[in-house]
């Protein structure tokens, strides 16, 4: 499948006719910045932005159709902010604002520029770039460019590569001038051979950059199985890359970073790879972000969709879509659509753990997924943060070889939503409190200085009265001396 959608020319996919974004529905009641009917730019922030998660640009000029609620596609216990936008097809863009020479520039300015033209992980993370770079200055060493594509079908990155390296050395060099590095490590399965000519070819004057080519293992494109494959350190749990000294960026991050300083152009469109089969959109193309799946199954109909299967960036890493209206996200960067009846489509029964550690012996990075399956079925929440499950990447290795068919990867991800809410609820009580201490802090304060204020009043209406007093002692006095 991988020589499939590699041998496929790049393409440029015309516009649908509605984009949906699904936002979180925290996110609604602060940092909504449009409303229906309004009409909207190519470029034009949909939502505000905080620490976590940076600004949302509409795709296209058009129209604001739906405001609503929602539940999310992939958790169906999660509500959601549908945003659906009808294109008006003429493709109009903000005012860009491109930096010809970003070295004039503070490093402060840069990365704003970055966080509000919305940049972030599009390897899978989705976190802020622009918080990543603030977190390393001064801190790392080395930029290692992941060119690793876990899922391994997937040929976005190759297509970058191929079409795009002198831009992404450019975001390298971006990078480097915000982060002071001075080493930039490009890595690269041995299976690229054309992408690996292409740049040692680039970078043959350059002493920046160094190409390291590693095996292909899946899976390869994680920070802590680089780390380890290109130094033999391994990032300790609950840390990560930069607290030893690395900066890790995905090829299309580094390329949307290229463009938002360069170019002046907020992220609204990607490469993805598409895998399919019979009257299904299949290569790798230019994409808007929030183009509805359901555009790639060219002409089908209602109910031949049922017999459709959607993975979210790929089969052996993705998860099953059911909402065909699902819309492609920054961090999309595989989607695979196939027929059931070309799949196993038998419901196999989950079995009882039988202890046979063999999830153990092919984790990538040393956890213990039968101790954490345990944990996570007994909501022993304690338990699971102790044993690292945060770390989990999801690889799905465990779940290949588990012989019992537990679907571990769907354990640990519900049990690391759980602790991400008591995370996010533990955090509010804890600002919360020092809210209130803020307040009662005030408050003593004002109190304590009405006081003040009125005992110097009660001075000062005392020694007004005295010398009131005084005055008229003097003035009888001067009329009895008149007598």
């Amino acid at each position: 499948m991988k020589n499939q959608s590699n041998s496929l020319p790049l393409k440029t996919l015309l516009l649908p006719h509605k984009f949906f974004f699904f936002i979180t529905n925290d996110i609604y009641n602060r940092k909504l910045r449009v409303k229906i009917n309004e009409r909207v730019l190519r470029g034009q922030p949909l939502i505000f932005g905080d620490r976590v998660n940076p600004p949302i640009h509409a795709p296209t000029s058009g129209w604001i159709k739906d405001i609503s609620f929602d539940l999310d596609p992939i958790n169906q216990r999660k509500q959601n902010i549908k945003i659906i936008i009808s294109p008006d097809y003429l493709d109009q863009w903000i005012r860009l604002k491109p930096i010809a020479n970003y070295k004039k520039q503070t490093i402060e300015k840069l990365i704003q520029i970055i966080y509000q033209s919305g940049v972030v992980g599009l390897g899978g993370s989705q976190f802020s770039s622009a918080q990543k770079l603030k977190l390393s200055i001064n801190k790392v060493h080395t930029l290692i460019v992941n060119a690793v594509e876990s899922e391994p079908n997937s040929t976005s990155d190759n297509f970058l590569i191929n079409n795009y390296i002198p831009e992404i050395l450019k975001g390298c060099e971006i990078i480097c001038w915000i982060t002071k590095i001075k080493i930039v490590l490009i890595v690269i399965q041995e299976h690229n051979i054309e992408e690996i000519s292409k740049i040692y070819d680039s970078i043959k004057y350059q002493s920046l950059f160094k190409v390291c080519i590693i095996k292909n293992k899946y899976p390869g494109g994680s920070s802590k199985i680089l780390i380890k494959s290109l130094t033999g350190k391994e990032i300790p749990y609950g840390k990560h890359a930069i607290d030893i000294g690395y900066l890790i960026f995905n090829i299309a991050t580094i390329y949307a970073i290229k463009r938002a300083i360069v170019n002046g152009e907020p992220l609204t469109e990607r490469i993805i790879t598409c895998l399919g089969n019979n009257n299904i959109l299949s290569g790798n193309f230019w994409i808007r972000i929030g183009t509805p799946i359901k555009y790639f199954l060219l002409d089908k109909k209602e109910n031949q969709l049922k017999n459709i299967i959607i993975c979210l960036r790929g089969f052996f890493m993705g998860e099953k879509i059911h909402n065909f209206n699902y819309s492609i996200l920054k961090n999309t960067n595989c989607i695979s659509i196939d027929y059931k009846k070309e799949q196993e489509n038998k419901n196999i029964n989950e079995y009882t753990c039988i202890r046979c550690s063999y999830c153990a012996d092919v984790c990538p990075i040393n956890l213990l997924p039968q101790q954490l399956y345990w944990y996570s079925k007994k909501n022993n929440h304690k338990e699971t943060e102790r044993h690292h499950i945060l770390d989990c990447i999801e690889c799905k290795a465990c779940e290949k070889v588990c012989p019992s068919y537990i679907p571990l990867v769907s354990y640990f991800k519900k049990e690391k939503q759980i602790l991400n809410e008591i995370n996010i609820e533990s955090n509010f009580k804890k600002i919360s409190f020092i809210n209130f201490q803020m307040k009662e802090k005030r408050l003593l304060n004002q109190r304590k200085n009405v006081n003040k204020f009125k005992i110097n009043n009660k001075k000062i209406d005392l020694s007004q009265k005295n010398i009131r007093q005084q005055m008229l002692k003097e003035a009888i006095k001067r009329i009895k001396d008149k007598k």
